[in-house]
C-alpha cells in the first residue's frame, strides 16, 4: 500500500498552512486585532483589564495605584464636571481591546468617573463586548423618553454608575468609553 502524496499535493498543502495563518493575521478584524495586542505588548505597552460592572465609588487614588501598580500614574488637582482630582496614564490594552489611556476622576478622594481612550477601528468590537458583559443598554427601550443629545449614545447602569459609549463614532471623534458613578450623575 503506497501512502505517498503527489509532489503538488504536498506544496498545495504546505501553501496553505503557511499563507492561511498569514492571510488570517493581516485580513481578518479578529487577526489584526489580535496582531495588535502582540505588538503593544512586545512595545512594552501596559494591560489593564477592568471590570466596569462591579466598579464603584468607594475606590480612593491610593486603593487605585494598589490595584494596578504597574502602572505609571501622573496625579494632579484638576476642577472639572467630573471631579476635583484626576490621575492619568498611558496604556496599550484594554480588556483585550487595543487602547491609548484611561483617566480615573476623584471627587473629594473618592472614585468619580473613569474615562478609556480606546482606538476608534474596534469600536464596534467594544460595543459588541459591552453587550455581552452588560446585556441591553437602559437607553435602548423605545418606552422611555429620549434626552435631548443623547440619542447617538448608549448607556448601561451598573450597582453605583452609568457605563457610556457613543453608538457609533463619526470620522475625527475621540473613542473613549465612560463610567460615572451615580454620586456624580446627582450632583
Amino acid at each position: 500500500m503506497n501512502l505517498k502524496l503527489p509532489s503538488f499535493y504536498k506544496r498545495f498543502l504546505i501553501f496553505f498552512i503557511v499563507i492561511g495563518p498569514i492571510f488570517w493575521l493581516v485580513f481578518t478584524e479578529d487577526g489584526q486585532r489580535r496582531t495588535d495586542i502582540v505588538l503593544l505588548t512586545l512595545w512594552g505597552e501596559d494591560e489593564i483589564g477592568l471590570n466596569l460592572k462591579a466598579l464603584h465609588n468607594q475606590v480612593k487614588e491610593e486603593d487605585l495605584k494598589q490595584i494596578f501598580p504597574d502602572l505609571s500614574w501622573t496625579c494632579e488637582d484638576e476642577t472639572s464636571n467630573f471631579g476635583n482630582r484626576l490621575c492619568a496614564t498611558r496604556i496599550g490594552i484594554y480588556n483585550d481591546i487595543p487602547a491609548r489611556y484611561i483617566t480615573v476622576f476623584f471627587h473629594d478622594r473618592w472614585l468619580n468617573g473613569v474615562k478609556i481612550g480606546y482606538r476608534g477601528n474596534y469600536h464596534e468590537l467594544l460595543k459588541q463586548q459591552l453587550l455581552q458583559q452588560l446585556g441591553t443598554p437602559a437607553n435602548s427601550d423605545s418606552q422611555l423618553p429620549v434626552i435631548e443629545g443623547m440619542e447617538s449614545v448608549l448607556h448601561w447602569e451598573t450597582e453605583s454608575g452609568n457605563v457610556i459609549l457613543k453608538e457609533a463614532l463619526n470620522e475625527g471623534e475621540e473613542a473613549a468609553l465612560f463610567w460615572l458613578s451615580f454620586a456624580m450623575l446627582s450632583r
